[in-house]
């Protein structure tokens, strides 16, 4: 095989590629021992290095440092020693008096405050007061809100550096332990969180200290003037969807945005112009550069000895250092300074600089001083785009593309610009967010002029003077809010269109390494190393055809019967996958009150792309309560629905109304089982049949649902039996195949399981018991139990929920009996296959 020649690939080339390696090798391998991986290492190096010509010992040594580098710190952080006194040794969800001090600007939710804290002491009735060290996340809920906007000052005076005292439950940091989830646990690890607490902002005492240093002063004094310049914008603007974006923009606070907004962004393909990026800090060194160097060129002699160019370069990383600050260094913002500020001094060296070597060197020094931000999705978006940016613009100038007309040219460029940034971050936006936008280049091509090169100015304007003269400073304001609000009303009008963006499936790890070896092979071919390309594009899209055989059989001759009762904390989501291949969600999970987590975003729809679910053939909803109500809202309006099944019950909440209001929208028909008539989409029992489902009536309040070998039998009850307890009027139905049969009760109480019983022809005995209500001790009564007889329990509940389910005297039940007995809480996320003779049952955590 032919060695590529040494101009394809920056200097820096083998040791950001040993650097990664190193990282990937640690992240996967932690306990290798040195010896096998240093000769691993080695080997590695040597095939890298064979198939390039010209490299130094140099470059080679500093390789293989790079990788043993990479290996250890990623190992360190993935593993930390922690001492006796951590924090992470005390949460046990326990109650404490916690000290401690804020080591972070405050975030401004809807109803919350957010701020890290470095405890200092805990204490607790009975026992000694514990010193401790170690970083905790807190919500501090507030009282003061406008509607769906925060407005004004809420009232908490906390800042940076406060010592503060308040008590509240120390809870560990966990994940939804799914399939396919999101690690949170992870995440908050490689910030340095190990615990999160929660308290009402009237309940926190600020603890008297000493001397304040300086430099936590001048923290202070930014996240004051911050503050000010956020309540400043919220109570100035009428707009508040502008003002939040305003202040975004400006101050880096993007929780300020309402989510349905970023949405509309994230579906035009924009949200990069929300957060602080590399895109911001561009324009900012754009801005400066080009007023230091207006005002140098004042001076001829300057001017004349070439200084202008040099000097204007360094004065700009000033203001772009003090905006990095100002807007929070949060990680993302740090490696956006680092890549902008690495390229503003090549470019101010006035040297022939590889822009692929100078991202090399950028990243380089990102993963040097923090190896986990290789996991970090904006690392991996920023220099993804990046990436594909310039070597798109490489190829063009090898192929000597080039318009004659300025303007023309200008457009072209912009809307190259967002084309090959979109292609190059396509595999990551599948991978994590399963969005896919069409209108990308035309949202940006307007978005990024008027928000970046003429709203961020002003709001600099106006942020520069609301402190002298808050008068003036509106006036830029105002003209922001015109603008903003034309941005919005445009971003709106583009996502309207029901062509503009859609869901995808995710996209797994292996298939976006197929797509990027792809984009690698061709860009070899254009760039004149064609045997090397058409050599890796065979190998990938053989692999590629392998896993699409693979993930079609899967899809469409699955071979087993597959239900999965997924962890959703305190509630109810499961999914069941026909041997027919259909795909039914029972339950999409939920949490009471004003909590804004919501497990049908960030649980249920993740786990169902992974599955390569995009359509659901029927949604149940046993019953209308917030644990497993309010996460369907989302499930129906990002996948397709065939069919709603509920009972008859409704409620006056916000999630239910948005529900019914969906399936008018979206046409969905809403299915009753039991008796009664059919009437504008909503069907009660009747015959319909497409060749695929069939349903109808059988008898004493039994309906069939029936898909071939698959099998639901819903049990009443009565309308109006229960009328007075959503409880107890829980859809009761079994899904049964071949032999295999297992029942799902709602949450029903002692009372419906007794009407169950007194239907003596009515059987319901199962394999598997979804135990009713959550363990409550309100269910799963003796004769109930005595009626399904089944071999397993699974309980669906939340890690130390405050009902204190499962109860202890029903676990004992179960045990008695010789259950077996599976919990959401404990063993994450339990899977059941049947092949409808036997069943296996696998649980996330391996139990």
């Amino acid at each position: 095989m032919k060695r590529l020649v040494n101009s394809v690939y920056p200097p820096l080339f083998p040791v950001i590629i040993s650097l990664i390696t190193g990282i990937l090798a640690g992240n996967f391998l932690p306990d290798t021992p040195i010896v096998i991986y240093a000769a691993f290492s080695l080997a590695v190096l040597f095939l890298l290095f064979f198939f390039i010509n010209k490299v130094k010992p140099f470059v080679f040594s500093i390789s293989f440092l790079a990788i043993l580098w990479g290996f250890f710190s990623i190992a360190r952080a993935l593993h930390p020693d922690f001492p006796s006194a951590h924090i992470s040794n005390y949460t046990d969800s326990s109650k404490y008096a916690i000290s401690g001090k804020i080591v972070s600007f405050s975030k401004h939710y809807f109803h919350k405050q957010r701020v890290i804290i470095s405890c200092s002491l805990l204490e607790r009735e009975g026992l000694d007061p514990a010193r401790v060290n170690g970083r905790i996340i807190v919500n501090i809920y507030e009282n003061k809100v406008d509607g769906n906007h925060i407005h004004g000052n809420t009232g908490t005076s906390l800042q940076y550096g406060d010592l503060i005292h308040f008590t509240s439950p120390l809870k560990p940091i966990r994940n939804f332990s799914n399939p396919h989830g999101f690690e949170y646990e992870r995440h908050m690890k490689f910030q340095n969180i190990f615990g999160s607490a929660y308290t009402d902002s009237r309940k926190i005492i600020v603890l008297p200290q000493g001397p304040i240093p300086f430099y936590i002063k001048m923290i202070r004094t930014i996240e004051q003037t911050r503050n000010r310049f956020f309540y400043f914008t919220m109570d100035c603007l009428e707009n508040k969807d502008a003002a939040a974006i305003l202040t975004a923009l400006i101050t880096g606070k993007k929780e300020v945005i309402p989510l349905e907004l970023r949405d509309d962004f994230s579906k035009a393909g924009a949200s990069h112009i929300l957060a602080i990026s590399g895109l911001h800090l561009s324009i900012v060194s754009l801005i400066f550069f080009f007023l230091f160097y207006s005002f140098l060129a004042l001076f001829p002699k300057v001017l004349i000895t070439g200084t202008a160019k040099k000097t204007a370069g360094v004065l700009t990383l000033i203001p772009l250092i003090l905006y990095a600050v100002f807007s929070g260094f949060s990680p993302s913002t740090q490696r956006a300074f680092i890549m902008t500020a690495v390229f503003m001094i090549s470019f101010v060296g006035e040297k022939e600089n590889d822009p692929l070597n100078t991202l090399a060197l950028a990243a380089i020094l990102i993963l040097i001083m923090d190896s986990t931000a290789l996991f970090s999705i904006s690392f991996q978006l920023s220099f993804m785009a990046l990436l594909f940016i310039i070597l798109g613009f490489s190829l063009l100038r090898k192929r000597k593309w080039k318009v004659k007309k300025k303007l023309i040219t200008m457009v072209i460029t912009a809307a190259l610009v967002t084309f090959f940034a979109g292609l190059g971050t396509f595999p990551l936006i599948a991978h994590y967010f399963n969005m896919i936008s069409h209108v990308q280049i035309i949202a940006n091509l307007l978005l990024v002029p008027l928000m970046g090169f003429i709203c961020l100015p002003l709001g600099f304007l106006s942020f520069l003077s609301f402190f002298f003269f808050p008068s003036l400073a509106t006036i830029p304001m105002d003209l922001c809010q015109v603008i903003l609000s034309f941005c919005i009303n445009y971003i709106q009008y583009l996502t309207g269109f029901g062509f503009s963006w859609s869901r995808i499936i995710t996209l797994t790890v292996k298939e976006a390494g197929l797509i990027y070896f792809f984009f690698a092979a061709v860009f070899l071919i254009l760039f004149r190393h064609k045997k090397t390309g058409i050599g890796l594009l065979t190998l990938v899209l053989l692999s590629g055809l392998f896993c699409a055989g693979a993930g079609i059989k899967n899809k469409y001759f699955p071979g087993k019967m597959n239900i999965t009762i997924l962890d959703v904390g305190q509630g109810n989501s499961a999914l069941i996958q026909t041997i027919e291949g259909k795909n039914i969600l029972v339950d999409g999970g939920g949490f009471s009150g004003s909590f804004s987590f919501d497990p049908g975003r960030y649980v249920v729809a993740p786990f169902l792309w992974a599955k390569k679910i995009l359509c659901l053939d029927a949604v149940i909803l046993t019953h209308p309560e917030s644990d497993h109500l309010k996460g369907l809202v989302y499930i129906l309006e990002n996948f397709k629905v065939n069919m709603l099944i509920k009972n008859r019950d409704s409620t006056s909440s916000k999630a239910f109304k948005e529900l019914i209001s969906l399936c008018r929208e979206k046409k969905i028909k809403i299915w009753y089982p039991g008796p009664g008539e059919m009437n504008n989409g909503e069907m009660n029992n009747g015959e319909m049949n497409n060749g695929k489902i069939r349903y109808g009536k059988t008898f004493n309040g039994e309906t069939e649902f029936d898909f071939g070998k698959t099998i639901l039998l819903f049990y009443g009850p009565d309308p109006g039996q229960f009328s007075n307890n959503l409880n107890n009027n829980s859809l009761v139905f079994q899904i049964g195949f071949k032999n295999f049969s297992m029942l799902f009760p709602g949450d029903i109480l002692f009372e419906r399981e007794m009407d169950l019983f007194q239907k003596n022809d009515l059987s319901l005995a199962s394999l598997i018991l979804l135990s009713p209500h959550h363990g409550s001790s309100s269910s799963s009564s003796k004769i109930f139990l005595d009626k399904v007889n089944p071999e397993s329990v699974i309980i669906s509940c939340g890690y130390k929920n405050r009902y204190g389910f499962p109860n202890p005297y029903v676990l004992e039940s179960y045990y008695s009996r010789g259950y077996k007995v599976f919990r959401t809480d404990l063993d994450g996320a339990v899977t059941i296959s049947s092949d409808g003779i036997v069943y296996d049952t696998l649980t996330h955590k391996g139990r």
